[in-house]
């Protein structure tokens, strides 16, 4: 026997063998199978889709139309109102601009309309409602607060006053402490236009009026608490604020340097005149020259008047007619103090 074949032989093996298998056809069975689990993945995502969009659809109906949610819906009676505000406004003042009716429940509460009627009171700048279940209706205010004050009036007499804030807002306003009140200059100079809705367009330049009083408050409080008159008629021509004190007559505030530099000349100006009363000082031409003009030996102390505005559009009849340069036709007298009218617009703007 041959040796090397016989160990050639024995080293062979059926997997040296080249096979062809044909694959195995998927039986009907498995393709049952195989057409369920399409079917069910389908079904699962067309059920997500439906939840999202029904999930979707009763947000936006709570958010916009919450009355249609409210019968079927379960909702307790509405029992507190919660404030929190920046400002002076109370619940008690909420709970009056609200008039909600009594027994009203929670899930029937409009929160759109009912902001708006927060918001027609120019002292409240947002507001935000939020219902906490069960029975509670959350209400967040962010207020205006008073930079000056004006004063309005009819012939007959009849006087009130209003509020300006640094975006120019006009409203009465409700529960300042009456120290911060007499704290607060008088507006004079401006136009008040009004509205077809009621109350007044903002008055323009109020903003840098309060830049100029809060930098006064800030570096010369002293000087700051005898501030009672901001004149603001040469503003919108030569950029110039008129402020009217205790002791003088009038000093005048212009753009051209900022503000902490003319409050700082202005203390230094008074410093060195402290022995002569001063009539006028003019800081709006720059720190190189600073025109005084003094008053006569022996002068008064000329205290600044309360301004009186041009009175809302149900008084406007019994307004004094302007002459025909523009100017009051003559000043009259509320409550024994001076009143200057000035001018308004003629047509009240929508």
């Amino acid at each position: 026997m041959n040796k090397p074949s016989s160990l050639a032989s024995s080293a062979r093996s059926w997997r040296d063998i080249p096979q062809v298998v044909a694959p195995r056809s998927m039986s009907r069975e498995g393709r049952r199978r195989l057409t369920m689990g399409f079917v069910k993945v389908g079904l699962g995502l067309l059920t997500f889709a439906l939840i999202a969009w029904a999930g979707w659809e009763l947000l936006r109906l709570w958010q916009h139309d919450p009355m249609r949610l409210a019968a079927p819906v379960k909702s307790d009676p509405l029992r507190t109102i919660k404030l929190t505000t920046n400002g002076v406004l109370d619940e008690e003042w909420v709970v009056e601009k609200l008039a909600l009716p009594r027994g009203v429940a929670l899930m029937e509460l409009n929160l759109d309309a009912l902001q708006t009627q927060l918001l027609a009171d120019r002292q409240v700048r947002t507001a935000v409602l939020t219902r906490k279940f069960p029975d509670t209706l959350l209400v967040t205010l962010q207020e205006r607060s008073p930079v000056v004050r004006l004063r309005i009036a009819d012939r007959s007499g009849q006087a009130s006053d209003l509020f300006v804030a640094r975006d120019g807002m006009v409203f009465p306003g409700v529960n300042f402490a009456p120290e911060m009140v007499a704290a607060l200059p008088w507006l004079d100079g401006v136009t008040l236009a009004p509205l077809k809705a009621g109350g007044f367009t903002p008055v323009a330049g109020l903003e840098t009026v309060a830049d100029l009083l809060e930098t006064a408050q800030i570096n010369v409080p002293n000087l700051r608490r005898t501030w009672r008159v901001i004149g603001m008629e040469r503003f919108a021509t030569y950029g110039e604020i008129l402020v009217r004190t205790e002791q003088v007559k009038e000093i005048t505030f212009g753009l051209r340097d900022d503000f902490l530099t003319q409050v700082a000349l202005l203390d230094a100006v008074l410093a060195e005149t402290r022995e002569r009363p001063v009539s006028t000082i003019n800081l709006s031409l720059g720190k190189k020259q600073v025109p005084v003009v003094f008053a006569p030996e022996g002068a008064a102390s000329a205290l600044a008047p309360a301004p009186v505005a041009s009175p809302s559009p149900a008084a406007l009849r019994d307004t004094p007619r302007a002459g025909s340069n523009g100017k009051a036709a003559g000043a009259t007298a509320v409550n024994g103090a001076p009143r200057f009218i000035v001018s308004i617009s003629p047509n009240p703007e929508s």
